[in-house]
């Protein structure tokens, strides 16, 4: 086996891949950005470098290339070749290379406190879980969840990486556990059996010794999304509705149930159909309480205008009536032998009274005279000129008193169309009945 000097010091190659720099190191492995010298194309090596030689340890990390050499959505690194490396003997696997917009490797765990806004936040939230959504349904729990296992691509899109402590299970009804490529113990529990996992991002199960399922990695997501908006970190005991008040509110429909302390009552949530959900609601609110004001607006300026428009004519027709009225009545009392109106229209003495079911009150009497001098002031008129006998004029006057009972529409069909009625059918109706009767 080749000293790692040896290699330092020659062009390094592994695979056949010219390695570029180093990436990043950990206590199991090393990333390398490699490039192949015959396409030009840029590739992430992850070689095996635990410093004990442990057979079990190095096992594990084969595992890790197999089960992501499996997987393919874009929300996950892709493993695209696996072997061992002939200077080293140290096994190794080609990933997708994955670089921010400047070529730089970022992961999450890079983002400063408060630089990236809410929707950016969102977005890298929808792409875990879209990613998560992927490797439960191939049976895959990734169980080491964290800022710095997700990585940001050229696209701004993020990308989840680093499945060194996954549990493979079946995805099945039973949910038995298949492969466990567990290398990293955080600590012991109880002093007796192994806490896998990253402190900060375990579910609460996990502590309590269950075993890892989708919905630890769901919690693990919850903690990074709080982090990267309050720059603090979380747990399930949390105030959320006290910190998240100054967030948009998606995040207390979405946060509360990644937290939750028991696993059943967990749900994953997408950020951008609950925010396109929340602004729908709050565009139909807003628009539902526009159109109710518009109608409020409109209602009250139509019955103002109406109101003004009613009141104006009202006096002009009042103002027409009364001359003419005045002209008749002066024609008619110079008739000798012919009533006149005054005489034939009188307001009933039981006007009023309380006693009298039905009978109008004296003012709208005196508001039915006018509509009465009105409709009967032709009449008036054709009987002092000798046009009509008074028996046609009781027949006409009953026939108005008829229309004027029935409400009918054509009562004030000869009259000018400036005019409105100022009085109440019931009280014009007896009105013509009792002055058809004194002209009988």
């Amino acid at each position: 086996m080749t000293d790692d000097r040896t290699m330092e010091r020659e062009e390094r190659t592994i695979g056949g891949l010219r390695i570029v720099r180093l990436l990043g190191k950990g206590g199991m492995s090393e990333v390398y950005e490699a490039e192949n010298p015959r396409l030009g194309s840029r590739h992430a090596v992850k070689l095996y470098a635990y410093p004990n030689d442990d057979e079990l340890v190095r096992r594990r990390f084969e595992v890790e290339g197999r089960l992501l050499a499996k997987l393919n959505h874009p929300r996950i690194v892709r493993v695209t070749d696996f072997g061992v490396d002939e200077v080293t003997g140290r096994p190794y696997f080609v990933m997708d290379l994955v670089l921010d917009e400047s070529g730089a490797l970022r992961s999450l765990a890079d983002v400063p406190d408060g630089e990236a806004d809410e929707p950016t936040i969102g977005r890298w939230y929808d792409d875990v879980r879209e990613g998560l959504a992927y490797i439960h349904r191939m049976g895959v729990v990734h169980r080491d969840l964290k800022l710095q296992n997700v990585l940001v691509g050229p696209d701004g899109h993020a990308v989840l990486t680093d499945f060194g402590i996954s549990k493979i299970f079946d995805p099945g009804d039973t949910g038995r556990t298949v492969v466990d490529p567990v290398q990293t113990i955080v600590r012991m529990r109880d002093g007796k059996s192994p806490v896998m996992g990253s402190i900060g991002y375990m579910a609460p199960e996990l502590e309590m010794g269950l075993d890892a399922t989708p919905k630890s990695d769901w919690y693990a997501l919850g903690v990074m999304v709080y982090k990267l908006l309050t720059g603090t970190w979380c747990d399930a005991r949390t105030d959320l509705a006290d910190t998240l008040s100054t967030f948009e509110p998606v995040w207390m429909k979405i946060l509360p149930k990644l937290l939750h302390a028991n696993p059943n009552g967990r749900e994953c949530l997408s950020y951008a159909e609950e925010r396109e959900a929340l602004r729908d609601r709050a565009e139909a609110d807003a628009e539902e309480r526009f159109l109710r004001e518009k109608r409020r607006g409109h209602i009250a300026r139509h019955v103002a205008r109406y109101v003004a428009a009613v009141s104006i004519l009202a006096v002009l027709a009042f103002a027409y009536a009364f001359m003419q009225a005045r002209k008749r009545i002066d024609a008619i009392e110079a008739a000798l032998c012919v009533p006149d109106f005054a005489s034939t229209f009188e307001i009933p003495s039981s006007a009023g009274e309380e006693e009298a079911e039905g009978m109008p009150s004296e003012e709208q009497f005196r508001a039915a005279m006018i509509d009465a001098l009105v409709l009967t002031q032709d009449i008036f008129a054709d009987l002092k000129s000798g046009e009509i006998t008074k028996a046609k004029a009781y027949s006409e006057l009953r026939e108005l008193c008829v229309k004027a009972r029935r409400d009918d529409l054509d009562l004030f069909a000869g009259v000018p169309d400036s005019y409105s009625s100022s009085g109440e059918n019931t009280a014009l109706a007896i009105l013509l009945r009792d002055a058809a009767k004194r002209l009988k």
